[in-house]
């Protein structure tokens, strides 16, 4: 169960020189923020960058014979960093029996990582979750994440509005593959989203307000997701093209702008079934003032299209959630194709 965070400002100080032993799992930037801060040291630190199941047991077994009871693991910065603590947490109790705290203090809001219990990993560029790790603590430090550039904390959001697109495909899953659905928790998703489309202006500053806001929508979000045992109410086309695309080209984008995109075009294919105005999005993501050009994103454009001629094929090979990408009613030919690109040609 998704434990509620903790707020206050460089409140992360004063937890990290009370910690008696501790390894640090952070990235560079948030650790040159905090590290003339802080009197107590890390009895080990560790930046890691890469996510490959092969590369986290290698890093785990580098320590392995360091980590006592006594230590607690501290997963200081973004998505990478609390996943690969809550791998460090998961493998040492699966192993060698050591109950470890674990203590995430985010430095930025752009994943729900920091949230779930999961352990996001990579195999062949393609997200694979091998296990979970409780936090005993999350704390989410204002000014520390502040330090980070607005547009990276701005483009979390997406990994929740995704909610947006992810109903509208599965309202497609129930008429369509008679699949499990509940009223209820669609309005409760629904109400996450409209929340979220309210704080805007908040988002857009990254404010105490914004910060707050975005925080809470992905707590409520997991806990929502939990409660009725998978990610359905917010994880749907918008998602699995991400995984296509970045399947196809072997690249990592910024996660929030990507998804943002892609709600865009699932908005566009889902037509009747959307739950959410496709301008309601569209003139949501230009409020909060963040850019999902494939452009500014990097993305080639043949990749798009390249991405959007295998998502019907991909979709089932991969097993995923029944979605728009499913549905016999959309015609991904080339006109349709096309015109996807030229709504995206107008993101600027």
């Amino acid at each position: 169960m998704a434990i509620r965070p903790t707020f206050g400002n460089w409140h992360s100080v004063d937890l990290l020189n009370s910690i008696d032993n501790y390894l640090l799992i952070t990235m560079e930037e948030p650790w040159r923020i905090l590290e003339e801060k802080i009197d107590n040291r890390p009895s080990q630190i560790i930046k890691n960058m890469k996510m490959d199941e092969a590369h986290l047991e290698e890093l785990v077994l580098v320590f392995k014979d360091i980590i006592d009871d006594s230590y607690t693991i501290v997963g200081l910065g973004g998505g990478t960093a609390c996943d690969t603590a809550k791998f460090f947490a998961w493998y040492m109790k699966k192993n060698y029996n050591l109950d470890l705290d674990l203590i995430f203090i985010p430095s930025i809001i752009s994943v729900d990582a920091f949230l779930c219990s999961s352990i996001a990993v990579r195999e062949d560029n393609k997200v694979k979750y091998v296990g979970e790790s409780q936090p005993k603590q999350i704390l989410i430090d204002y000014d520390l994440i502040r330090t980070a550039p607005k547009f990276l904390n701005r483009a979390g959001v997406s990994d929740t509005i995704s909610i947006t697109s992810a109903l509208g495909d599965w309202r497609i899953a129930r008429d369509e593959n008679n699949e499990r659905f509940d009223q209820d928790i669609f309005n409760e998703a629904k109400k996450i989203a409209k929340t979220l489309i309210k704080a805007k202006d908040e988002i857009r500053d990254v404010s105490e307000q914004g910060i707050n806001a975005l925080v809470e929508g992905f707590y409520n979000e997991v806990v929502l997701c939990e409660k009725w045992g998978n990610a359905r109410p917010e994880e749907g086309s918008e998602h699995f093209l991400a995984y296509c695309l970045e399947s196809i080209t072997g690249d990592n984008y910024i996660h929030g702008n990507l998804i943002g995109m892609n709600i865009i075009i699932s908005l566009y294919l889902q037509e009747e079934y959307a739950e959410f105005s496709l301008d309601q999005l569209l003139n949501f993501f230009k409020d909060i003032n963040i850019n999902l050009s494939p452009e500014k994103q990097k993305i080639e454009w043949n990749d798009i299209i390249r991405a959007l001629k295998v998502i019907k094929e991909y979709v089932v090979k991969e097993e995923l959630h029944y979605s728009i990408y499913n549905s016999p009613k959309l015609i991904l030919n080339d006109e349709k194709i096309e015109g996807v690109i030229t709504l995206l040609k107008k993101l600027e």
